[in-house]
């Protein structure tokens, strides 16, 4: 059985990537990794702090000066992914020949072809309450239209953009004293479990239940510097940032304990 674990190359993707590792570890395992930057990354201030968080300082920097993590390859050793093109990107991915594709915080859109060439389907987590918060940026959007509960779905791929059967919904209440990192941090961590366990029923040849998603919807994009102003919480503390490292960064069983804790 393979499964192909595809994430962002981010203190976030690092998270997710910790948890599939270890949730999975009966499968052939490779892990693929998003690299892009986009444009608004570095056009707004509040998004070139996030970068700078999340890669610059966890990964480039103090992720480098780990020689090696306990149950999970070294991000170093991540296939990086640039693009989804047939000769591409997706050439790449499938040159694995994944049974299942499991996809957390991951920056490219998988195409027709990608779905239809793997046989178990691809598992997506997407931080964001489905079919309102489609898109880019949800945990900030959810936060800034005032929601007390914030979601994360994980669905099945479809031909759309975050429209297949949802599997499963982690719900994180909203808590204005912790920052927008924070929060993101927890809805990973819930829709990550979910998703181990839905990709787990498809690598033993079942099919986990899904719903079809209700009509309707919104589509969000990156949020302007105008936008981020307007957010009723910071986007990251100290206290936050430290957590959210820890929680990266941990060995396996003390990871494992921390998310039991929450």
């Amino acid at each position: 059985m393979r499964i192909a674990i595809c994430v962002k190359k981010d203190i976030h993707g690092l998270l997710a990537a910790r948890i599939l590792a270890d949730r999975l570890s009966f499968a052939e395992l490779r892990f693929f990794c998003s690299v892009k930057t986009r444009e608004a990354e570095l056009d707004v201030p509040a998004l070139r702090l996030m970068k700078l968080l999340e890669r610059d300082v966890a990964i480039d920097t103090l992720a480098a000066l780990e020689s090696s993590m306990p149950g999970l390859p070294h991000p170093e050793t991540w296939t990086p992914l640039m693009d989804m093109k047939a000769e591409g990107g997706a050439a790449t991915l499938l040159a694995f020949r994944p049974d299942v594709v499991v996809s957390a915080r991951f920056s490219l859109i998988f195409p027709q072809r990608v779905i239809d060439a793997v046989p178990r389907g691809i598992v997506n987590v997407h931080p964001g309450a489905l079919p309102g918060y489609r898109g880019l940026f949800a945990p900030f959007w959810q936060v800034a239209k005032g929601e007390r509960e914030l979601g994360c779905t994980v669905h099945m791929v479809d031909r759309g953009i975050d429209t297949g059967p949802i599997l499963g919904v982690a719900r994180v209440p909203f808590q204005s004293s912790r920052s927008l990192m924070w929060h993101t941090s927890r809805l990973y961590s819930g829709g990550v479990e979910i998703a181990a366990r839905a990709v787990a029923t498809l690598a033993r040849g079942g099919t986990p239940p899904g719903t079809p998603q209700p009509a309707g919807g919104a589509y969000f994009r990156f949020p302007s510097a105008a936008d981020f102003a307007a957010l009723p919480l910071p986007i990251v503390s100290a206290r936050d940032y430290a957590e959210v490292l820890g929680q990266a960064f941990a060995e396996p069983a003390i990871a494992h304990a921390d998310r039991q804790a929450a």
